[in-house]
C-alpha cells in the first residue's frame, strides 16, 4: 500500500508522532485512493491515464463539454478524501485512506442496494456516501481507521448533507467495520446477503477472487445510516 508523498503543512498529527492525517489533494492522492478501491473491490481504473469519476474533485479534474450524459448524472456534488501518513523526517508515506461522496437524493437511491427498506424515504436531499476505510495491515491497531472515519464525518457535517450512509463488509471470523460504524453513531438498516454479487465486486481477498477471474464476490454487507 505504501506510497511516498511530500510532507504537508495542513495535517493533523497524533500522539505517537508517527502518523498524521491530511486532506487528499491532487492527482497523486486520487490515484492512491483509486488503487485501494481497485485492490479491495475491483473498481476499474487505468493507472496514470484515467480515474473513476468519483475522484475527479480530488484530482481537480473536470468533465469535458462532450462528456457522456450518463457520466454527468453520476458526477458527485463533491468528494472528500483523507490520507493517513507515516511521518519520518521530511518525508511521509501513505499508510491508509478513505473517501466520502456528497450525493443528491437520486444518486444516493441508486447507490443503495435493494433491501427491505424504502430508499426514497430514507435519503435526504443531499447525502454523505462513505466509501472504503483502509489501513495498511502493519499500521492497524493505532486508531487510524477511527481517525479516518471521524475526519470524513467532520467534513460531512460541514456540508448540506442530511444523512450519511455506508455499506459495511461482513467478514466471517475476521474483523469488520461494525464496531467502527456503531461507535460513530451509525445505525444498521439491513444485512444484505451476497450483496456484492449484484454490485459486481470483482476483487475480494476473503473470496479469493480478482478481476481476471471473471467471478463475483459473494460476501454479505450491512447498510448503515446516520442522521446528520
Amino acid at each position: 500500500m505504501s506510497n511516498t508523498a511530500p510532507t504537508s503543512t495542513s495535517a493533523t498529527h497524533h500522539a505517537d508522532a508517527q502518523w498524521r492525517l491530511r486532506e487528499a489533494d491532487g492527482e497523486a492522492d486520487a490515484y492512491f485512493l483509486a488503487r485501494q478501491q481497485h485492490h479491495w473491490f475491483g473498481a476499474q481504473y487505468d493507472s496514470q491515464a484515467t480515474l473513476p469519476i468519483d475522484y475527479f474533485p480530488i484530482a481537480d479534474w473536470e468533465l469535458g463539454d462532450d462528456a457522456d450524459p450518463e457520466a454527468v448524472e453520476k458526477m458527485p456534488i463533491d468528494t472528500h478524501g483523507v490520507i493517513a501518513e507515516h511521518v519520518r523526517g521530511d518525508h511521509a508515506v501513505r499508510v491508509g485512506g478513505g473517501v466520502v461522496l456528497l450525493l443528491d437524493d437520486t444518486q444516493t437511491v441508486d447507490e443503495l442496494p435493494p433491501g427491505n427498506f424504502d430508499a426514497d424515504q430514507l435519503v435526504a436531499d443531499e447525502n454523505a456516501w462513505f466509501m472504503f476505510n483502509v489501513v495498511d495491515p502493519a499500521w492497524r491497531g493505532r486508531g487510524i481507521g477511527t481517525a479516518l472515519l471521524d475526519a470524513r464525518l467532520e467534513w460531512a457535517t460541514s456540508t448540506d448533507a442530511g444523512m450519511a450512509f455506508a455499506c459495511g463488509w461482513e467478514r466471517d471470523r475476521k474483523e469488520t467495520s461494525r464496531g467502527l460504524l456503531d461507535d460513530a453513531g451509525f445505525i444498521p438498516v439491513q444485512r444484505i446477503e451476497e450483496m456484492y454479487v449484484d454490485t459486481g465486486r470483482t476483487s475480494c481477498p476473503d473470496c479469493g477472487i480478482w478481476p481476471s477471474d471473471e467471478r463475483a464476490c459473494r460476501c454479505d454487507a450491512t447498510v448503515w445510516a446516520k442522521d446528520l
